[in-house]
């Protein structure tokens, strides 16, 4: 198979694959991984940085290219030390890989969780994202661990539910599976782009959050619209050999929602950015140009090159990152400017080359994780840990800056842990060949 398109779409990072435990929910109980949570008043704060390892899934698909997260993490937590640390403290980082060619994540991410907690005793974990696991996101809440997820190309967070389940993570520039769908179906309505009558036709991945979602969100929003669904589901991955079998199916639903006369298509998947491309070609093949309700449109122009034009001419976008979203994304407000000069200036300064947009969205997104992790910590006064650490966070409010959204605007509190807080509407544009705003920004749903 080839993931080429998934690659470039994700920051030149592997994203086809979502994998989690059915059922299953988290708690803030402190005892977990053989040891109870210790929370570190004095010396280094001990950060788990955790990324994944695609390298052979490059090497298989003549990419070359790996996950280039870990040393954009390490820039930043560096500026944060050169910077005096948290509290009088040094942030010192413990390294993890998680390969994305494992055949069971469930297992792998185990042991690392064991290694993080029990051995480590790592205040919090920073995570790259590429795998959404909820068995990881368990182990690290039973023990007292929060996790912040970097990178979020194609929200690859669970559900409202999801979230309360696992209080300890925390998504800086993320929506949940619900909060995308609101987004999504709200303004496609508001700005006409979905009808009373329309048929959607939803690929839905069979994770268990992934359907609460179905069920408790997208079904009400499109009985309010008057919009008639057709599901199609793939297996919910967890691990690497349930790839194949999946994207084989979704290029072949083209044809089944074709035959169903479905006019619009949702990708309700953790992970968008890959889905699409596969559904797409599969469109093609079928000589079918639906309409595309997608959270992240493919609008960089290295990624536009990927389709065939007639499945870009009705993709539709209603997410809230600029450098995506969008073909020529514009200026940014002076507050997020000064926040992108200051990232790019301390990934410069520790050694990280910038030389394109690509290289520019990983290091916001890992600037945004740390810069968010260093301000709980401030907060916290330089206690770890979910009783410490996140109400740290959550008092932050609307006061954080991101590097990657729309506006910079992010909002946290005792019932927001994913960040994100801003959409707009987008759609391809045949006079530039490009894609374009529609809408202005404003709150998710």
């Amino acid at each position: 198979m080839r993931i080429r398109s998934a690659v470039v779409a994700a920051c030149c990072a592997v994203v086809l694959v979502a994998c989690g435990v059915q059922g299953g929910s988290g708690g803030t109980a402190v005892k977990g991984s053989g040891t109870e949570f210790k929370p570190s008043t004095s010396g280094p704060i001990k950060i788990g940085v955790l990324i994944t390892d695609t390298r052979a899934e490059a090497e298989r698909n003549g990419v070359s290219v790996v996950s280039p997260y870990k040393a954009s993490a390490h820039a930043m937590i560096q500026a944060v030390n050169d910077g005096g640390g948290v509290a009088e403290r040094k942030l010192e980082v413990v390294d993890e890989t998680i390969d994305f060619s494992t055949p069971n994540f469930d297992s792998a991410f185990e042991a690392i969780c064991q290694r993080f907690t029990k051995d480590n005793q790592v205040q919090a974990v920073v995570y790259d994202g590429l795998i959404y696991n909820q068995a990881f996101n368990k182990c690290l809440m039973t023990a007292g661990v929060p996790i912040l997820y970097m990178g979020q190309n194609g929200s690859p967070i669970g559900d409202d539910t999801d979230l309360k389940d696992n209080p300890g993570v925390i998504a800086v520039n993320a929506v949940s599976i619900d909060r995308r769908i609101k987004s999504i179906m709200n303004k496609a309505v508001e700005a006409k782009f979905l009808a009373s009558g329309s048929k959607l036709g939803v690929v839905i991945e069979d994770c268990p959050y992934n359907e609460r979602a179905y069920e408790n969100t997208l079904k009400p929003l499109a009985d309010k619209a008057g919009v008639e669904l057709v599901k199609s589901d793939i297996k919910c991955a967890h691990g690497y050999a349930d790839n194949g079998p999946n994207l084989a199916q979704v290029q072949s639903l083209a044809l089944k929602f074709k035959s169903q006369a479905v006019d619009s298509v949702m990708i309700l998947t953790l992970y968008e950015n890959g889905i699409i491309y596969y559904f797409a070609q599969g469109a093609h093949a079928q000589k079918w140009s639906p309409q595309y309700l997608l959270f992240h449109p493919q609008g960089m122009a290295d990624v536009m090159k990927l389709y065939p034009p007639d499945q870009l001419a009705k993709m539709r976008g209603f997410g809230g990152m600029p450098d995506q979203d969008v073909t020529q994304p514009p200026a940014p407000p002076a507050e997020q400017a000064k926040v992108r000069k200051t990232c790019i200036d301390d990934a410069r300064s520790n050694g990280v080359p910038v030389q394109k947009i690509t290289d520019q969205i990983v290091i916001y997104q890992a600037c945004d994780v740390v810069r968010l992790l260093q301000q709980g910590l401030a907060n916290s006064g330089g206690l770890g840990g979910i009783d410490k650490l996140v109400p740290g966070i959550e008092k932050i409010g609307t006061g954080f800056v991101s590097a990657l959204t729309l506006d910079g605007a992010t909002k946290f509190g005792p019932d927001r842990h994913d960040g994100m807080e801003k959409t707009a509407a987008s759609s391809f544009d045949p006079g530039c060949k490009c894609f374009t705003y529609k809408t202005s920004p404003a709150p998710v749903g």
